[in-house]
Protein backbone atom coordinates (compact mmCIF):
# COMPACT_ATOMS: atom_id res chain seq x y z
CA UNK A 1 0.00 0.00 0.00
CA UNK A 2 2.99 2.61 0.74
CA UNK A 3 4.46 2.34 -2.57
CA UNK A 4 1.43 2.93 -4.27
CA UNK A 5 0.84 6.18 -2.83
CA UNK A 6 4.10 7.25 -3.33
CA UNK A 7 3.38 6.21 -6.91
CA UNK A 8 0.57 8.66 -7.25
CA UNK A 9 2.08 11.42 -5.46
CA UNK A 10 4.80 11.58 -7.85
CA UNK A 11 2.44 11.17 -11.14
CA UNK A 12 0.45 14.15 -9.06
CA UNK A 13 3.52 16.34 -9.23
CA UNK A 14 4.90 15.20 -12.62
CA UNK A 15 1.47 16.43 -14.10
CA UNK A 16 1.65 19.36 -12.21
CA UNK A 17 4.93 20.35 -13.65
CA UNK A 18 3.90 19.80 -16.87
CA UNK A 19 0.82 21.81 -17.31
CA UNK A 20 0.92 24.89 -18.88
CA UNK A 21 -0.28 28.24 -17.84
CA UNK A 22 -2.27 30.27 -20.47
CA UNK A 23 -1.00 34.20 -21.16
CA UNK A 24 -2.74 36.86 -18.40
CA UNK A 25 -4.50 39.36 -20.13
CA UNK A 26 -5.58 42.83 -17.99
CA UNK A 27 -7.18 45.51 -18.93
CA UNK A 28 -5.06 48.89 -19.55
CA UNK A 29 -4.95 51.11 -16.77
CA UNK A 30 -7.73 54.10 -17.82
CA UNK A 31 -5.62 56.63 -15.51
CA UNK A 32 -2.35 56.09 -17.26
CA UNK A 33 -3.64 57.93 -20.40
CA UNK A 34 -4.00 54.82 -22.69
CA UNK A 35 -7.73 55.65 -22.77
CA UNK A 36 -9.16 55.42 -26.50
CA UNK A 37 -11.50 57.76 -28.46
CA UNK A 38 -12.75 55.97 -30.71
CA UNK A 39 -14.98 54.51 -27.76
CA UNK A 40 -13.97 51.18 -28.39
CA UNK A 41 -12.84 48.61 -25.54
CA UNK A 42 -9.43 48.88 -24.23
CA UNK A 43 -6.90 46.64 -25.54
CA UNK A 44 -5.53 43.81 -23.02
CA UNK A 45 -2.57 44.34 -21.62
CA UNK A 46 -0.31 40.91 -22.65
CA UNK A 47 1.41 38.95 -19.87
CA UNK A 48 3.83 36.44 -20.98
CA UNK A 49 5.35 33.36 -19.01
CA UNK A 50 9.06 33.92 -19.09
CA UNK A 51 11.12 31.01 -17.40
CA UNK A 52 9.15 28.65 -15.12
CA UNK A 53 7.53 31.11 -13.08
CA UNK A 54 7.63 33.79 -13.76
CA UNK A 55 4.91 35.99 -15.78
CA UNK A 56 5.91 39.29 -17.47
CA UNK A 57 4.24 42.45 -18.83
CA UNK A 58 4.82 42.69 -22.88
CA UNK A 59 4.07 46.69 -22.10
CA UNK A 60 6.99 49.41 -22.14
CA UNK A 61 8.40 50.53 -18.88
CA UNK A 62 8.50 54.10 -17.86
CA UNK A 63 12.17 54.21 -18.31
CA UNK A 64 11.65 52.94 -22.11
CA UNK A 65 8.63 55.82 -22.72
CA UNK A 66 10.47 58.69 -21.46
CA UNK A 67 14.28 58.41 -22.00
CA UNK A 68 15.17 61.15 -19.92
CA UNK A 69 13.45 59.12 -16.51
CA UNK A 70 15.64 56.48 -17.04
CA UNK A 71 17.71 55.98 -13.78
CA UNK A 72 21.63 56.43 -14.44
CA UNK A 73 24.26 55.59 -12.21
CA UNK A 74 27.73 57.23 -13.65
CA UNK A 75 31.33 58.13 -12.23
CA UNK A 76 33.03 60.54 -14.02
CA UNK A 77 37.21 59.79 -14.53
CA UNK A 78 38.96 62.42 -12.79
CA UNK A 79 41.85 61.75 -15.21
CA UNK A 80 39.89 63.65 -17.66
CA UNK A 81 40.43 66.82 -15.58
CA UNK A 82 36.41 67.19 -16.47
CA UNK A 83 34.25 70.46 -17.53
CA UNK A 84 30.21 70.65 -16.56
CA UNK A 85 29.87 69.98 -20.56
CA UNK A 86 32.40 67.08 -20.46
CA UNK A 87 30.49 65.58 -17.20
CA UNK A 88 27.40 66.01 -19.27
CA UNK A 89 28.27 64.33 -22.37
CA UNK A 90 29.81 61.78 -20.17
CA UNK A 91 26.17 61.36 -18.33
CA UNK A 92 24.54 61.32 -21.94
CA UNK A 93 26.50 58.63 -23.91
CA UNK A 94 24.04 55.86 -24.54
CA UNK A 95 20.73 58.25 -23.44
CA UNK A 96 19.74 58.68 -26.78
CA UNK A 97 19.97 62.09 -25.95
CA UNK A 98 22.77 64.56 -27.01
CA UNK A 99 23.74 68.29 -25.67
CA UNK A 100 22.77 71.00 -27.78
CA UNK A 101 25.29 73.47 -29.69
CA UNK A 102 27.18 75.64 -27.30
CA UNK A 103 26.57 79.70 -27.65
CA UNK A 104 27.69 82.46 -25.49
CA UNK A 105 25.53 82.04 -22.66
CA UNK A 106 25.87 78.36 -22.64
CA UNK A 107 29.61 78.97 -22.59
CA UNK A 108 29.48 80.13 -18.78
CA UNK A 109 28.18 77.13 -17.40
CA UNK A 110 29.80 74.10 -19.90
CA UNK A 111 33.40 75.83 -19.37
CA UNK A 112 33.06 75.56 -15.84
CA UNK A 113 35.17 72.80 -13.99
CA UNK A 114 33.13 70.09 -12.82
CA UNK A 115 32.99 70.10 -8.75
CA UNK A 116 34.65 67.28 -7.31
CA UNK A 117 30.58 66.38 -5.45
CA UNK A 118 29.83 65.76 -8.87
CA UNK A 119 32.37 63.17 -9.90
CA UNK A 120 30.04 60.38 -8.72
CA UNK A 121 26.35 60.63 -9.89
CA UNK A 122 23.13 58.02 -9.25
CA UNK A 123 21.11 56.17 -9.05
CA UNK A 124 19.21 59.28 -9.87
CA UNK A 125 16.98 59.65 -12.83
CA UNK A 126 18.96 61.18 -16.22
CA UNK A 127 16.70 64.45 -15.81
CA UNK A 128 17.88 65.05 -12.66
CA UNK A 129 21.20 64.23 -12.79
CA UNK A 130 21.45 66.66 -15.80
CA UNK A 131 19.60 69.03 -13.59
CA UNK A 132 22.40 68.42 -10.44
CA UNK A 133 25.69 68.97 -13.00
CA UNK A 134 23.89 72.77 -14.32
CA UNK A 135 23.62 74.11 -10.98
CA UNK A 136 19.83 75.72 -9.95
CA UNK A 137 21.19 79.14 -12.04
CA UNK A 138 20.21 76.84 -15.26
CA UNK A 139 16.84 75.34 -16.31
CA UNK A 140 16.96 72.07 -18.52
CA UNK A 141 15.32 72.22 -21.72
CA UNK A 142 14.90 68.87 -23.64
CA UNK A 143 13.85 68.64 -27.57
CA UNK A 144 12.32 65.44 -28.17
CA UNK A 145 12.01 65.74 -31.60
CA UNK A 146 15.62 66.26 -31.44
CA UNK A 147 16.96 64.24 -28.84
CA UNK A 148 18.68 67.04 -27.51
CA UNK A 149 19.14 68.80 -24.22
CA UNK A 150 19.87 72.40 -23.60
CA UNK A 151 19.55 74.96 -20.62
CA UNK A 152 18.68 78.17 -20.15
CA UNK A 153 19.73 80.96 -17.34
CA UNK A 154 17.36 81.59 -14.29
CA UNK A 155 17.41 85.19 -14.14
CA UNK A 156 18.39 86.13 -10.77
CA UNK A 157 15.33 87.84 -8.87
CA UNK A 158 12.52 85.54 -9.07
CA UNK A 159 13.82 82.73 -10.86
CA UNK A 160 12.21 82.88 -14.05
CA UNK A 161 13.74 81.68 -17.16
CA UNK A 162 15.01 84.27 -19.07
CA UNK A 163 18.63 85.47 -19.72
CA UNK A 164 20.49 86.81 -16.66
CA UNK A 165 23.78 89.00 -17.29
CA UNK A 166 26.65 86.46 -15.47
CA UNK A 167 28.47 87.55 -12.69
CA UNK A 168 32.27 87.89 -13.72
CA UNK A 169 34.11 85.54 -11.77
CA UNK A 170 37.03 87.03 -9.05
CA UNK A 171 40.23 88.56 -10.41
CA UNK A 172 43.07 86.00 -8.88
CA UNK A 173 46.28 87.74 -8.26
Amino acid sequence: MYPSSVLLALLALLGACTSQVPAVTEPRDRKAGNEHTSGASPLPVQSIRYGRYTLVSTEPSAEQRDLLAQIIDVSIPPALNPTVQDAMRHVLQRSGYSLCPINARLKVLFTRPLPAVHYRLGPLALRNALEVLAGPAWQLLADDVGRAVCFRQLSLDNGSASPATPLQPEARP
